[in-house]
């Protein structure tokens, strides 16, 4: 077990990083439109998720985040894009 005050801690930061989550890709998404248009997952989804990564990936490699945890992110926004 874990002291209640490290436990609310980390909610609290779960919390955040969910709220994070959902803002980045709900830019994504507007970023995937920005590229191809109002039917993007009808055109070339690889390219449209290319030309967003072409974007994305220096903004955040610039602010700081690992290459690696930049790139997954990247592909868990991709996922999530197209099943919504």
């Amino acid at each position: 077990m874990i002291p209640n005050e490290l436990a609310d801690q980390a909610r609290a930061e779960v919390g955040r990083l969910k709220d994070m989550q959902d803002r980045f890709l709900q830019t994504y998404k507007q970023l995937c439109v920005h590229f191809g248009g109002p039917g993007w997952q009808k055109k070339k989804i690889d390219l449209v998720f290319h030309q967003v990564r072409l974007e994305v990936v220096p903004i955040m490699e610039q602010a700081g985040l690992d290459h690696a945890g930049v790139q997954a992110l990247c592909s868990w926004a991709e996922k999530l894009a197209l099943q919504q």
